[in-house]
């Protein structure tokens, strides 16, 4: 189970990286507990990311807000962690043979596995976040900071099957046993973004007409990294510099619409990335596309109840054409539930209903969170699919 500490050497990556890559739409806490919803129920403290105009529609008593936060995330649809773990595994029993029999067993199992890795990929995604916002009674505004960081990796390069043209038994072996063959190869896009979000309320036939704008500055690093997955063990040195390199910096704006419709419904609308930015990065281009996100939302005392829906298909930033069914496009339905300010149950699901993916990632995706108010704000959330984990957790303070 060698490739398990690979695993938590790449977590420690982008945790520690302090640089990280910006998707379309992200969560933070209290959004990921209603399973991704937040364009039309964002609070003071999270409206930034989710949707600016949110930041006018706070409760009264809410006129700052502190938050900090970090999420780590996990998906393997295809089980090709276990594949590689299973392939050394395999290798262990080939190396330990004692009778040619026992060797031919354990090749036949190495070969069975590459035969079945071809396409499969894995990713992961964690996030950090701070922000700082600012209420007034039309007008508000708020200081973000957020690092989020996404690493795919696939199999390339990959051993010959006897039967195929060229492929004798000796090659065969030779091929399978060889560290220049089966490849793992982890890509990661690594960047930061810094916003200033304003937020303005206007009175549209006596019902609030919020818009909000956020430039935002961005800075992109990437990451390659490649060793064959008969000996990769730890990645201790995929940070080196030899594997990281800057793909440069570019200035955005996301804006933001909230309506609301009667005193308990509310429209939204974000658009991200409102100007667009292409990169090189070696071969292959990297796009920061304009993403659209449309949300609902119920809202009284006591309960709030949000869905929202990608208007477009979020494309992976990846470059490993491989990649491309990390591509998203979510709807997602979510409820909080709040006990006097005091405490908040949330609850929630998304699906991933972009074409071309693979089956198991449109599955529902559940999630649960629990806010409660100790002195300061505490927020956990998880989220939970058959090849999918992640968690979220954040503070601050609200006054």
């Amino acid at each position: 189970m060698k490739f398990n500490k690979l695993v938590l050497s790449t977590a420690a990556l982008v945790l520690f990286s302090h640089t990280a890559y910006s998707v379309p739409f992200t969560f933070e806490g209290r959004s990921l507990g209603m399973g991704g919803v937040a364009v039309a129920t964002a609070d003071l403290a999270t409206a930034p990311w989710a949707n600016p105009a949110m930041l006018t529609n706070q409760e009264t008593s809410d006129d700052f807000s502190l938050l900090i936060g970090i999420g780590v995330f996990g998906r393997d649809h295809e089980d090709l962690i276990t594949d590689i773990e299973d392939f050394q595994d395999a290798d262990d029993e080939r190396q330990a043979a004692t009778t040619p029999a026992e060797n031919q067993a354990a090749l036949a199992d190495m070969s069975a596995i590459i035969r079945n890795i071809e396409s499969k990929n894995v990713a992961a995604d964690v996030s950090g976040v701070l922000a700082m916002g600012i209420a007034f009674e039309s007008f508000a505004m708020a200081v973000s900071v957020r690092a989020d960081a996404i690493a795919a990796g696939t199999v390339d390069e990959l051993s010959c099957q006897l039967g195929e043209p060229g492929c004798d038994i000796v090659t065969f072996e030779n091929e399978l046993t060889s560290t220049q063959k089966n490849i793992l190869t982890l890509e990661g896009v690594l960047a930061t973004e810094v916003g200033i979000s304003f937020a303005k309320a206007f009175t549209v036939y006596d019902r609030k007409l919020s818009v909000g704008i956020k430039p935002k500055f961005v800075d992109v690093q990437a990451i390659n990294y490649q060793e064959s997955i008969l000996t990769i063990e730890d990645a201790d040195d995929i940070t080196d510099s030899d594997n990281k390199s800057d793909i440069g910096t570019y200035t955005t704006i996301d804006l933001g619409f909230s309506y609301d419709i009667t005193d308990s419904y509310r429209l939204g609308l974000n658009v991200t990335n409102l100007i667009p930015k292409s990169f090189k990065a070696g071969v292959q281009t990297l796009n920061f596309d304009t993403g659209i996100r449309l949300g609902a939302a119920y809202h009284s005392e006591f309960v709030t109840v949000g869905i929202d829906y990608d208007l477009l298909e979020n494309k992976p930033l990846l470059s490993n054409p491989r990649f491309g069914d990390l591509t998203t496009q979510y709807l997602a339905i979510g409820a909080e539930f709040n006990a006097f300010e005091y405490v908040q149950l949330r609850i929630g699901a998304a699906t991933n209903t972009a074409s071309g993916i693979p089956g198991a990632a449109s599955d529902v995706t559940y999630t649960a969170g629990l806010g409660l108010w100790l002195g300061f704000n505490l927020d956990i959330a998880a989220t939970y699919s058959e090849q999918a984990l992640g968690a979220f957790v954040q503070t601050g303070f609200r006054f």
